[in-house]
């Protein structure tokens, strides 16, 4: 019993696919080995009968995996977010598979906590992957999985899988020297290999391509050359036909991929190059690396803003939006970009047009592995998006000193800049709190919501508020949401704080341990249920919202809490 078994569609229609790419379908996780098996293969082994029969037993299962993913999509979930549920899952049942776990609906909850325990082996002791990577994974497996199983608590809690604290220090004036050094050192880098990748050696130069630094090595490229070595064999290993022969042919095919010149063997150098100006635009404008990846080449129109510009589409010139801002030494460095890259890619409307080999979608964040290989062998530190973000506005504040000033340039409010962008200094901090104390009063302080947004203080209930949802009191503030007078913002950084808002909820419903048999319900599955809602609307309003939600779900993930919840956050993560 093989294909003639009744299974229903477990493909993922709104996902987009590049041109080779193999879509998503669940159905291979109803064989043995099919988890496993190469994605654009593993059909063609389910044809051949290379992965036995069907098993009905998963199909019950594999079927309410899908629905839940599914559910996720449909609800405004993003699509990078089912990519990957779809590749841990497919991980899980490897996993199973190689464990000779039974898969089924009721074994399930099984088999998931003995993998999580193969992450916390694999972090302990084989030490191949991060305390965080596999906490991740463990909590992203479960929201799946619980949304399957219609549990009310997640699996994560029953895990032995723990969050290491994220805590912001302060940081004295050497430990700062350093962390500027450390960060000057890596953009000399990124330059250096700028310089060293024009559009003739990326596509004529002979290779290995030789990049000059000026910390006085060089950076050697081969463009995707797996072993450079085979290129000029030892005259020692040539003493059987077949290796003079395979030796040949060797050559034969360095040749022709050294004199080929086009991008199909040359995109290793030109993806190198866009991974090298994609974090120097991140350095520049304070985007995050999602938005960033998503930007369209337009034509940029430059307004000149206290000691930078600020770039707009030139056919809206004065009245369109602002795309970003960036400083003024920065201008002709991108323009260089965009000649580079025009000739390059003449047809593409992104920004950052990266080459994606056998068709693939760009569905994830780039991982810059090279650049990361590259620090590695020069002992430099690699400098991640989500710190190059901090290290502008850092470095505007040392600078200037005035964090009016500053949050106009990142486009940040003041309370959200030094919340969450500007990493506490000690040399400035008991200035700071002098000044503050000699000239507020909290006693003087206007009544303010206990939840994101504006009111007037006074708690009414909704009408159509759920019958166990928090009611309204002013000191709660999950009850704000079902007041009448309380008010949303049309800010980001109101949407900012909506979503952190609903991530603690998240972390709250992780920590509750239902009683048996009891259908109640917590109280904050009604309070991210009322969330969620919100950041929809937002989401689907318009484009500037949408931006807005999109930027506060891609801070959420890096990491990045607004002050008004950084704290709760990180208390209750510690305790989970």
């Amino acid at each position: 019993m093989r294909d003639d078994f009744r299974i229903p569609d477990l493909t993922f229609p709104s996902l987009t696919y590049g041109t080779r790419e193999t879509p998503w379908d669940l159905k291979v996780l109803l064989y043995k080995g099919g988890a496993k098996a190469r994605r654009d293969k593993v059909f063609g082994a389910i044809t051949d009968g290379k992965l036995g029969d069907l098993l009905p037993e998963r199909l019950e299962l594999v079927t309410k995996i899908h629905e839940a993913i599914q559910s996720k999509l449909v609800g405004g979930g993003r699509p990078a977010s089912a990519n990957s549920n779809i590749t841990l899952i497919r991980q899980l049942f490897a996993w199973a598979d190689e464990a000779k776990h039974l898969l089924t609906l009721d074994t399930i909850q099984t088999v998931y906590l003995h993998w999580t325990d193969s992450l916390v082996h694999r972090h302990r002791v084989v030490r191949d992957i991060k305390e965080r990577s596999a906490y991740h994974q463990g909590a992203e497996v479960s929201t799946v999985l619980d949304i399957a199983l219609g549990r009310q608590t997640p699996l994560m809690e029953m895990t032995r899988l723990r969050s290491p604290p994220q805590r912001k220090t302060a940081r004295g004036v050497q430990a700062e020297k350093q962390n500027l050094q450390e960060t000057f050192a890596f953009g000399h880098l990124l330059q250096d290999i700028c310089d060293g990748l024009a559009v003739d050696v990326v596509l004529r130069s002979s290779l290995p391509v030789r990049i000059p630094l000026r910390s006085g090595g060089e950076m050697v490229e081969w463009s995707g050359w797996g072993k450079p070595h085979s290129i000029e064999p030892k005259v020692a290993k040539l003493d059987t036909p077949q290796r003079r022969y395979k030796a040949k042919m060797s050559a034969v095919k360095w040749a022709a991929h050294e004199g080929d010149g086009t991008l199909r063997t040359r995109y290793p150098l030109a993806n190198l190059r866009i991974e090298v100006e994609l974090l120097m635009f991140i350095g520049q404008t304070g985007m995050n690396l999602a938005q960033a990846q998503q930007e369209k080449l337009r034509n940029f129109y430059y307004a000149s803003h206290l000691d930078g510009y600020r770039v707009k589409d030139w056919k809206y010139r004065k009245g369109g939006e602002v795309l970003f801002e960036v400083f003024k030494d920065f201008k002709p460095h991108f323009e260089r970009y965009l000649a580079w890259r025009r000739q390059l890619f003449p047809d593409s409307e992104l920004l950052f047009p990266f080459v994606r080999p056998f068709g693939r979608a760009e569905k994830t964040s780039r991982k810059f592995d090279r650049l990361r290989e590259t620090c590695k062998n020069l002992s430099l530190s690699f400098v991640p998006p989500s710190a190059l973000r901090n290290t502008r506005v850092n470095w505007l504040l040392r600078r200037n000193g005035d964090p009016d000033l500053t949050a106009e340039m990142a486009q940040h409010t003041q309370q959200t800049l030094i919340g969450v962008y500007e990493r506490p200094s000690q040399q400035r901090a008991m200035a700071e709190m002098t000044r503050f104390w000699s000239q507020a009063d909290p006693a003087l302080a206007r009544t303010v919501p206990a939840a994101p947004g504006e009111c007037d203080g006074q708690s009414v209930p909704m009408q159509n508020m759920p019958k166990d949802a928090p009611r309204p009191d002013c000191i709660q503030a999950s009850g704000c949401l079902w007041c009448e007078h309380h008010r949303d913002i049309d800010s980001q950084d109101y949407v900012w704080s909506l979503g952190c808002f609903r991530y603690l909820k998240t972390i709250e419903i992780g920590k509750w341990h239902k009683p048996q048999a009891s259908q109640e319900t917590h109280p904050a599955e009604y309070a991210i249920v009322r969330l969620s809602d919100k950041l929809r609307w937002f989401l689907e309003s318009n484009k500037q919202r949408q931006g807005w939600v999109d930027e506060a779900l891609a801070r959420v993930e890096e990491g990045n809490y607004h002050p008004d919840w950084l704290r709760l956050i990180q208390d209750m993560e510690e305790t989970a």
